[in-house]
């Protein structure tokens, strides 16, 4: 418990820092995720470790938690970045300044540490009962993050560095992507990114950081209608990082009029 209060600790004073930054670099935005994402992954480990006293079972934690890592890191982040709009609209209600990454790191921490102890817990026969709900989460997850041969890699995300400017502010028209998910280019694993986006795309909030992010998500996919997950993660950083202006903002705050100090 300790460690994970030190662990949420420290993925709050990241995110504040990553707020209040001006000019928010891809390789900062890159190593937030990752450590947060790679720290939920140890806080499970180390939770799941006194369980299992062979080696070889120890090792086979670590190597399922690192799969469940590889597959879940793309649609965590998705989720992760849905519910900072979500805490951003509440704190609008209450007319307080909004943040984004001490939200959105604390919860792609917590997702990977559930998603890990859960699927130990499910296997070792304890809570049998939401093996449907996790395998299905599983296997949607997969789909997710393999729509393509582009993204059959070791590292689910690997954007340290982008080199192309950053997309023009654009705001949100319509859903884009409920309208072609019966298109008969796209694969089942297209066909489930796609239709996931969409679903996504409705139950984002009209906040001013979460709009800015939704906007461009909607242009970019216009544009690029059939791309890898690979290429997916590459627009929620471009997205992300378009954004950035917007954080801290009230409900009339208009892009480029950052408040962060």
């Amino acid at each position: 418990m300790r460690g994970a209060v030190v662990a949420a600790c420290a993925l709050a004073g990241i995110g504040v820092w990553l707020d209040r930054t001006h000019d928010l670099d891809q390789w900062a935005l890159f190593v937030a995720f990752h450590v947060a994402s790679l720290l939920g992954v140890v806080l499970a480990i180390a939770r799941l470790w006194p369980r299992y006293t062979q080696p070889y079972l120890r090792l086979i934690v670590v190597v399922c938690s690192i799969i469940v890592w590889r597959v879940s890191y793309f649609p965590i982040m998705v989720f992760a970045g849905w519910t900072a709009t979500l805490g951003e609209w509440a704190l609008l209600q209450v007319n307080l300044p909004t943040i984004i990454y001490p939200t959105f790191l604390i919860f792609m921490a917590l997702m990977h540490w559930v998603a890990i102890t859960a699927g130990a817990y499910m296997i070792g026969g304890k809570k049998i009962y939401v093996a449907p709900a996790l395998v299905s989460a599983f296997i949607i997850a997969v789909l997710v993050s393999f729509t393509s041969r582009d993204d059959l890699t070791l590292l689910p995300d690997h954007f340290f560095v982008l080199e192309q400017p950053l997309p023009r502010s654009k705001a949100p028209v319509d859903n884009p992507y409920l309208p072609v998910v019966s298109e008969p280019h796209y694969n089942v694993a297209e066909r489930v990114l796609v239709f996931a986006s969409g679903a996504m795309y409705a139950l984002i909030p009209s906040t001013p950081w979460s709009t800015a992010v939704k906007g461009v998500l909607e242009h970019l996919f216009r544009d690029n209608p059939k791309a890898s997950s690979a290429a997916r993660v590459k627009e929620h950083y471009l997205a992300f990082r378009r954004a950035h202006d917007r954080i801290a903002c009230t409900h009339d705050c208009a892009p480029g009029n950052s408040p962060i100090p």
